[in-house]
């Protein structure tokens, strides 16, 4: 089959590919994690089992949340960067301030191990004293399910565990077992016993981890929710493909069958075109069992998930909208203990919630943006040679920032990837007392030295674009209305 006859096939899928536009609303029942009392005179009836189950931090108790942090040196003795410093102000203020660390902290000059971007993408690098600098900040504790978290393999993992152990950060979301990886961590604040329970969506081939099964040792890793997506497609697409998946390979060449599977994904006939996630029903399970141990051992629980699957447009020069499928695992996440549920990896704003009396986070955004990106790995020069060809004259001078330049305006060369929010939640009486939003911006257009920096956005009317965002995602993800009122320039949401 000749090389130009594939063309028009091959145009079709990926143009049916992007239109795939929304999430399923079909919601598998999340598996409870209660054992169920069956005998109730088996229990000391003055410490019954459910009073272990309710948010139980000190009136006031403030959390704040960030989203990913990409950082790769320490910045609080950098140059001053106008407004940095209100933002730290008001994570060392509060009782616990999370993020998603979503980098590798290693001291390359002794590092034994390898970096592994097999898929053309960054591995993302930090010096080891970011991690004391996170903690000077006021950061306690931090997620590390994500897709980075790999990307220079165990050792490295393994090495940025030890810098944050050695700084005094708690962190959830990658072990040395799966269980290890699913566990909960905890942050002993002066007000209460925060836990953490993190896990991603997205993730690299084997770098979810395993436990040992049988006589096969278990895999060190990060803890993962698997996905098995099925696009959802009219009649007019189907019978496209059905004929992409004849020219290609000889099937589907007779009456435009009701489902096939083209290229590795599964295409279904409906009357609408959306994307359907469904989730790994026992990765469910030993999450909610997670989320039932935290909630006994803890005061306030935390849930994160890192996720880039999105509802329709993925990645397509405008902001993405997160999966619906998110809306499952948040539900679920707070029905079975969780407090707070946020979500990282869209790298823009999303939608927020309130559900039953809980925060719900669906996109945190970048709270650290770094393009100091040094050592870059030959691997990703070779994976990327196109594209250094297609850039420059000369693509064997190409510096790592030679590189990461016109990565970052083919993916990220949008203002909203470099805008974001500081949330500030509070608790009191056992309940949710107030969420704000602060806004945040991060320099873009700035010199590598100070741009993903994050800062206090002082321009009220960037702020309340700022805050727009999360307002018309909200409403985009079939939300309720989100409404807030704007108080010295940080929002301030209606909370049910």
């Amino acid at each position: 089959m000749s090389v130009p006859s594939l063309r028009p096939s091959m145009v079709i899928l990926s143009v049916l590919l992007s239109c795939a536009v929304r999430a399923a609303h079909a919601e598998p029942v999340w598996p409870s994690a209660d054992p169920q009392v069956r005998h109730p005179e088996q229990f000391d009836p003055r410490r019954p089992l459910d009073q272990e189950s309710h948010l139980s931090v000190a009136d006031g108790f403030t959390l704040v949340l960030v989203g990913d942090m990409i950082i790769a040196r320490p910045l609080t003795q950098a140059a001053p960067v106008p407004g940095f410093d209100d933002l730290l102000r008001l994570m060392r203020s509060s009782d616990a301030t999370f993020g998603n660390l979503e980098t590798t902290l290693i001291d390359i000059r002794r590092f034994r191990g390898a970096p592994y971007p097999f898929d053309g993408d960054w591995a993302n690098i930090g010096l080891p004293q970011v991690a004391p600098d996170l903690k000077r900040m006021g950061v306690s504790i931090v997620g590390r399910a994500n897709n980075h978290a790999m990307d220079w393999g165990l050792e490295g993992m393994r090495e940025t565990g030890q810098h944050l152990d050695d700084a005094g950060i708690a962190y959830a979301g990658c072990g040395e077992t799966a269980a290890l990886a699913r566990a909960p961590a905890y942050y002993e604040s002066r007000r209460g016993r925060v836990a953490l329970v993190a896990f991603a969506t997205t993730f690299r081939p084997t770098t979810d981890a395993r436990d040992p099964h049988g006589s096969a040792p278990g895999r060190a890793g990060l803890s993962a929710v698997h996905l098995s997506l099925r696009v959802h497609v009219r009649a007019a697409a189907l019978a496209q493909l059905a004929a992409a998946d004849c020219q290609l390979y000889q099937r589907s060449c007779g009456a435009t069958p009701a489902a096939l599977t083209l290229n590795g994904t599964s295409y279904v006939l409906d009357e609408r075109d959306f994307n359907e996630y469904q989730i790994d029903r026992a990765d469910l399970e030993s999450i909610g069992r997670s989320i039932r141990e935290a909630r006994q051992h803890a005061d306030l629980v935390i849930v994160a998930v890192h996720a880039h699957e999105c509802s329709w447009d993925c990645e397509h020069g405008k902001p993405m909208v997160p999966g619906e499928f998110l809306k499952v695992l948040a539900h679920g996440a707070i029905d079975a203990g969780a407090d707070v549920f946020a979500a990282t990896g869209i790298h823009n704003l999303g939608p927020f919630e309130v559900y039953h009396g809980r925060p719900v986070f669906y996109g945190l955004a970048n709270f650290f943006w770094s393009d100091i990106q040094e050592p870059v790995p030959g691997e990703l020069f070779a994976l990327n040679r196109p594209l250094l060809e297609q850039s420059y004259a000369h693509p064997e001078r190409a510096t790592d920032y030679d590189l990461t330049a016109p990565l970052n305006a083919a993916s990220f060369a949008t203002p909203y990837t470099f805008e974001s929010v500081l949330a500030q939640v509070r608790f009191s009486g056992g309940r949710l007392a107030g969420v704000t939003l602060f806004p945040v911006a991060l320099g873009y257009g700035e010199t590598l030295r100070t741009s993903g920096t994050p800062r206090l956005e002082r321009n009220p009317a960037r702020a309340a674009a700022i805050f727009r965002q999360i307002q018309e995602r909200t409403a985009a993800f079939g939300l309720a209305p989100l409404n807030y009122t704007v108080v010295r320039g940080a929002a301030s949401v209606q909370v049910p």
